[in-house]
């Protein structure tokens, strides 16, 4: 005969194997993605100006700020606000899933994450695919606007970036958000003129943070390079997107931004510096997910119970 009180145990524990597998799963695929590339990494660094590393990874670290606050924002309109630590602990913890083969890890995470805040996992999954849809949607918006302003020479024709500006607006459209998020949510979602100017606000701080720390991981690059330096960051991100199969867009994403960058800087310098980027944004993702994750068990330790089924019954309501 089966003990009832046993069964919450059982799947506690369940749950730590899981989250430990998961864990040491982003720890070994980030590893890989730097493998035999550690001496690359080394002449890389000691190229850089380190206040300018420093500075660098502090824009980084806002700019990743910027999307966590997004996220957030994204699952209040779904009904399934969360509190700030909680909130931020659930999705840098679960953003940590996008360096593990596949394109739906990093959701399936933050919704097993929220699940301890009573919030659905539906709403969580809607706010993951919206999230996903306005960073693509401004990457393509960023990266083709800046390939027919002239400031890179892509190997495709110019109509090739004239579509992407074309469909990235059409993807930020309210209208066409608030029916993909009806689709998903499996009920309304109000999606207004406000909300996009703030997605747009957010993701616009987080990109204009990604490349000005490019601008400063490569010395003596003119901040005139910027746009150049971003919109080839933004260009290669959607590309490594697509690319579900590839870790946090592994490969797909440094090879098109050397190959978006190399006319302006080298071939040399362009892949030094999608290294330091790829290095600069792990770090960041692991403190970013360390810190709210701590900030989370302080939070946990003052929050009573109450309050968090009273999250729960809001977002169902």
């Amino acid at each position: 005969m089966t003990d009832p009180a046993g069964r919450p145990l059982r799947r506690d524990a369940l749950l730590w194997v899981l989250r430990v597998l998961f864990l040491l799963a982003v720890v070994a695929f980030a590893w890989l993605g730097l493998r035999g590339r550690f001496d690359e990494l080394g002449a890389a660094l000691a190229r850089t100006w380190a206040p300018g590393a420093v500075a660098a990874f502090a824009l980084v670290l806002s700019g990743l700020s910027a999307t966590g606050l997004l996220w957030r924002r994204l699952l209040a309109s779904v009904g399934a606000e969360m509190p700030v630590s909680p909130g931020m602990a659930t999705f840098f913890v679960g953003q940590l899933g996008k360096y593990i083969p596949g394109s739906v890890w990093s959701i399936g995470a933050q919704a097993q994450l929220a699940r301890r805040w009573a919030v659905p996992a539906r709403a969580t999954v809607t706010a993951g695919l919206l999230f996903l849809g306005y960073h693509l949607a401004t990457a393509v918006l960023l990266g083709a606007g800046v390939l027919l302003l002239g400031e890179l020479d892509p190997p495709w024709p110019v109509w090739v970036s004239a579509a992407a500006l074309v469909v990235g607006v059409l993807g930020l459209l309210p209208p066409v958000v608030g029916q993909a998020a009806r689709r998903v949510a499996g009920a309304p979602v109000r999606v207004g003129v406000g909300d996009t100017a703030a997605a747009l606000s957010l993701m616009t701080l987080a990109w204009g943070c990604y490349s000005a720390a490019l601008v400063l991981l490569a010395p003596g690059v003119p901040w005139d390079d910027l746009a150049a330096y971003g919109g080839a960051f933004a260009v290669a991100y959607a590309a490594g997107v697509v690319l579900v199969v590839a870790p946090a867009g592994l490969g797909a994403r440094e090879g098109l931004f050397v190959l978006l960058l190399a006319p302006t800087t080298g071939v040399a310098e362009a892949t030094a510096l999608a290294l330091l980027a790829r290095v600069l944004h792990t770090l960041a993702d692991g403190a970013l997910a360390a810190g709210w994750w701590l900030a989370e068990r302080r939070s946990d330790v003052r929050e009573p119970d109450s309050a968090r089924h009273s999250i729960g019954r809001s977002s169902s309501a």
